[in-house]
Parts: C-alpha cells; structure tokens; sequence
C-alpha cells in the first residue's frame, strides 16, 4: 500500500527506478504463494488497483502494465460458509499465544468504545 501511495502522492521522478529497486521486497508474499514468475504480475496488479484511487495507473508512472484475466484479481467473490469454516478449522490449530492475539484483534474489530486501540503491528514471515 505504501508504494502506490509515494507514486500516487510524492513527486518521483523516476518510479520505474523504485519498482526495480524495491520489486523483491513489494513481490515477497506473492512469490512465496504462487511462484517468482508470476509474482511480480499480481504485485503490479494490486499496485494499479490501488493507484486507481489517486487517479493514476502503472502506465501514467511508466511502470510495466498487467494483463491479468478478469477471472484471476475477482478477490470479492467468495463464499463467506466456506471462509468461516477455514478460519475455525485454523484457529483450532493455534496455540494460546497465537489464539491470545487473534482475540485481541478481533476484539478490537468489534468492539466500538473509543479507547479501544485499532492500530496493531504484526509481523512474521509469509505464509504464516
């Protein structure tokens, strides 16, 4: 989110430059889930999704454009049964500390009072 940010909003003048830079690091998670191939295709992708909403695109800031199939970035479209089901079946595989900050996210998800904190840092390696 932050790189489409400093392309939406600050004033590069090379942002190619930081995309090959920085493309390792923006693609991680996505590599580790699919493949190092196709990694940085679905990265430009959500980059352009999120560049959409400052008004600009990968081809306004000159940065390879993505032709991914309609089909494949539907991330909405999903059964919320079958999403529940494979979240309990997860958390039933936690142990206590883990299930300790699932509840205090959720928590503070659905919990409206104003003191509650809803700014949290978690970090761990993909896929965990």
């Amino acid at each position: 989110m932050l790189f489409p940010m400093i392309c939406g909003f600050g004033e590069l003048e090379d942002v190619s430059n930081l995309w090959v830079q920085h493309q390792v690091s923006l693609c991680e998670d996505i590599v580790h889930r699919y493949c190092e191939q196709i990694g940085p295709h679905y990265a430009l992708a959500d980059i352009e999704e999120l560049l959409t909403s400052y008004n600009s695109s990968l081809q306004k800031l000159h940065l390879p454009i993505v032709d991914l199939p309609a089909s494949v970035l539907e991330r909405a479209n999903f059964d919320v049964v079958e999403e529940q089901a494979k979240a309990n079946s997860y958390t039933m595989q936690l142990n206590i500390e883990q299930r300790n900050v699932v509840e205090i996210f959720l928590s503070a998800v659905y919990n409206n009072a104003a003191d509650t904190p809803k700014c949290y840092f978690l970090d761990g390696p993909a896929g965990t």
